[in-house]
C-alpha cells in the first residue's frame, strides 16, 4: 500500500485555486483608470500611504505588476516587458500573462472590478445627454442601503477613523465623492428614483471611456484609422509613380516622333537636291 500511495501519478496533488480567473480585468482596467484619475492623486497629495488591507492599495492590485509590464507599440500592438513578444490586442497579452507568466499575477490580491458598485464603472451606461433617464434609474432602497454600507466599510478600511486628521479629511472627502449619493429620492409619481451622484464622477474621463468600450475598443479605432492612413499614402505614391511613367512614355514617344519626322525631312531634301543636280 505504501508503494502504491507513494507511486509517481499516483499520489494526490493538492488543487490550486483557480478563483483568480474568474476576475474581469476589463472592469479591473476602468476601475483602475478611476482610481487614477480621482482617488490616487489626492492621496498622494496628502501625503497619505494606504494601509495594506486597504482593497484600493496598489499594493493589494491583483493584476497591478501585469499593467506595469504592458507596452503600447505601435499600430495599437501590445509589448510584453518580461519577454519582449508582441500581441494584436491588450487582451492576447492578458492572456499571454496568465499562461506564460502566472506567477506575477497576485493571485490573493484584490480584484478591482468587485469594487465598481463603489466607484460607480457603469454609471454613463444611465446617462441620457447631460443627465440621468429616469426609466432606467429605478432606485431600491435596500440595495443602495447596501451599497452605501459596502461603501462606508471600504473608506474605514483606507481611512481608519480618528488615526490621524489627514485620514479624517479623505475619509469626509470620499465619502461626499462616493457614498453620500448612494440612496434613493421619492419621485414625482410616488416612486423612487436614484439620487444624481457628484459632478465630478459625472464628468470623470474613465467612466466615459468604459461607457464608449474601454481602452481597447478606442485603440482598435484608432489603430483602423492609422491603417487607413497609410494605405491612403501608398496608394497616392503608386498613382504619382504611375502617371510620371505614362508622362515620361509619352515625352519619349514624342521624342521620337519628331526624330523620325527631321530625318524624314533630310531625306526629302537630299533627294530633291539630288534631282535638281540630275536635271543640270
Amino acid at each position: 500500500l505504501l508503494l502504491i500511495a507513494c507511486a509517481p501519478g499516483l499520489a494526490h496533488e493538492p488543487v490550486l485555486d483557480e478563483s483568480w480567473k474568474r476576475c474581469d480585468r476589463a472592469r479591473c482596467r476602468q476601475a483602475r483608470g478611476i482610481l487614477d484619475e480621482e482617488f490616487y492623486p489626492e492621496v498622494s497629495d496628502a501625503g497619505y500611504r494606504l494601509p495594506r488591507n486597504c482593497p484600493f492599495s496598489k499594493d493589494q492590485d491583483m493584476y497591478y505588476d501585469n499593467e506595469l509590464h504592458k507596452k503600447e507599440a505601435r499600430y495599437q500592438n501590445w509589448r510584453c516587458v518580461y519577454c519582449n513578444k508582441v500581441f494584436k490586442t491588450e487582451e492576447y497579452l492578458e492572456k499571454h500573462f496568465e499562461n506564460r507568466h502566472p506567477a506575477t499575477i497576485k493571485k490573493n490580491g484584490v480584484c478591482l472590478a468587485d469594487y465598481c458598485d463603489v466607484l460607480e464603472c457603469d454609471m454613463h451606461e444611465f446617462m441620457l445627454g447631460d443627465g440621468y433617464a429616469p426609466a432606467k434609474m429605478y432606485c431600491n432602497p435596500k440595495t443602495m442601503e447596501r451599497r452605501r454600507h459596502r461603501c462606508h466599510s471600504v473608506l474605514d478600511m483606507c481611512f481608519p477613523p480618528h488615526q490621524s486628521e489627514v485620514a479624517n479629511h479623505l475619509h469626509h472627502r470620499f465619502e461626499d465623492l462616493y457614498c453620500k449619493h448612494l440612496t434613493c429620492e421619492v419621485s414625482e409619481g410616488g416612486g423612487y428614483k436614484a439620487k444624481v451622484p457628484h459632478e465630478r464622477l459625472m464628468s470623470s474621463a474613465a467612466r466615459q471611456k468604459g461607457a464608449a468600450g474601454g481602452k481597447t475598443g478606442q485603440g482598435t479605432m484608432a489603430g483602423y484609422q492609422k491603417l487607413l492612413l497609410v494605405l491612403a499614402v501608398l496608394l497616392g505614391l503608386v498613382l504619382v509613380i504611375f502617371y510620371l511613367g505614362v508622362w515620361l512614355y509619352r515625352k519619349d514617344m514624342t521624342f521620337k516622333q519628331d526624330l523620325n519626322k527631321l530625318s524624314s525631312a533630310r531625306r526629302q531634301k537630299r533627294w530633291d537636291m539630288f534631282s535638281k543636280a540630275k536635271q543640270f
